[in-house]
């Protein structure tokens, strides 16, 4: 766990699980074509802090929350390391 990593999702037409998702397809397509050792550290960090929110958020409490985080608001929010340990919601904005 690398406590300085944060991600920003971006839910524009479509929740924050549905963008989860998409991200982490997006992250793992990055690290496979990537030559560049920093980038593949970095990515690899990200993926693996994507990779704890996605298994442990409750993803309904997550949508009734905000309607940014449902998706019926555009939005973004930041995801990063908490001092549990686990990924969490930092900071949403939109």
């Amino acid at each position: 766990m690398e406590s300085n990593v944060t991600l920003t999702l971006h839910m524009h037409g479509h929740c924050i699980q549905t963008e989860a998702k998409n991200e982490f397809r997006r992250l793992t397509g990055l690290l496979l074509e990537s030559c560049d050792e920093p980038e593949v550290t970095e990515t690899g960090r990200k993926l693996e802090l994507l990779r704890e929110f996605i298994e442990t958020a409750d993803w309904n409490s997550l949508r009734s929350s905000d309607e940014r985080l449902a998706g019926t608001r555009p939005g973004e929010c930041v995801i990063a390391w908490g001092a549990d340990g686990n990924a969490h919601v930092k900071e949403i904005s939109g």
